[in-house]
């Protein structure tokens, strides 16, 4: 049995699923809104391709974050987290500039990391631009959450070293090992909101071959060498299925010598940031993470040290 009750609040609005998901339902649950004034609706020309952005100006513009939503590889645009980009648009006081990314299983495995690659590039090198500002380079931080926590981290390492490589990232219960067996995806496998199978089920839909789970671009706790990685704020939810992916992550990110805030919510499920506008944990927790955020873009940690 898990050692924390989970919050009541949150208890009370979660009806776990037994049987897989269906993608039709599940693109239709996401929910859309209008998105608030004052942000900015543009298209990032990559090669082959364009994406759907978001901007969100900020007071501060030193660097841009990059957000990258959830939802499995399947699910999610600009409108359904589009909360989630206005907390860190007033959080960090910086501009952020959410990102649709292609989906599963239309568009399988490399398509998102390729995405979140190539965007990151763009935003180095565009963003200024769109502020209505002169052109110039502007440093880039990469935020996500769940599957966009994974796209987040994949881009920084392949941007590792190269002039648009990411100068911090926000990383909330991150998809990042893609293992079935570890402990947290059997003790939380049902009644969690997201489940084992559930997941099984995502991963099946992104992956189009069983040995990619062992590629580093899905599997970054798998990547030979993490050390290029910025500093980071990586948050674990201590009742989910994906509770030892960010462990791990953890694990490897010190071992490689990276600058990790580590913290976990011992209350709360997978996805726990949908949730702050009902559960008073889920909403402290966010703006926990939000700020010691903050502090590694001001350059001041939440422990005090400097970048």
């Amino acid at each position: 049995m898990p050692a924390h009750e989970l919050d009541p609040q949150i208890a009370a609005l979660l009806t776990a699923r037994t049987t897989p998901p269906d993608l039709r339902s599940l693109r239709e649950s996401a929910g859309a809104r209008p998105h608030p004034a004052g942000s900015q609706d543009h298209v990032a020309p990559l090669p082959g391709r364009s994406l759907p952005v978001r901007l969100y100006p900020g007071d501060r513009d030193d660097r841009v974050v990059v957000f990258f939503h959830g939802g499995g590889f399947v699910k999610g645009d600009l409108d359904s987290h589009d909360a989630q980009a206005r907390t860190l648009n007033a959080a960090t006081r910086r501009p952020v500039l959410s990102v649709q990314y292609r989906l599963a299983p239309e568009h399988r495995f490399p398509s998102a990391y390729d995405d979140a690659v190539d965007v990151v590039r763009w935003a180095h090198a565009n963003t200024a631009t769109l502020l209505g500002r002169p052109p110039r380079p502007l440093a880039v931080a990469v935020a996500g959450t769940s599957a966009g926590a994974n796209l987040a981290v994949g881009a920084a390492l392949a941007l590792a070293h190269s002039p648009s490589a990411p100068v911090a990232q926000l990383l909330a219960y991150p998809v990042a090992s893609g293992d079935p067996t570890l402990p947290s995806r059997v003790e939380f496998a049902e009644g969690y909101g997201l489940t084992s199978r559930a997941i099984e089920w995502f991963t099946g839909a992104y992956l189009s071959d069983p040995a990619q789970r062992r590629d580093p671009r899905f599997a970054p706790v798998l990547a030979p060498d993490l050390a290029g990685l910025p500093p980071t704020v990586l948050v674990g939810a201590g009742l989910d299925p994906l509770r030892d992916d960010a462990r791990l992550l953890q694990e490897r990110l010190r071992a490689s010598g990276v600058r990790v805030l580590p913290s976990e919510e011992p209350t709360l499920p997978h996805g726990f940031w949908k949730y702050a506008g009902v559960s008073d944990a889920g909403h402290d927790a966010v703006v926990r993470m939000c700020e010691a955020f903050r502090g590694l873009l001001h350059g001041t940690g939440a422990d005090g040290g400097r970048r």
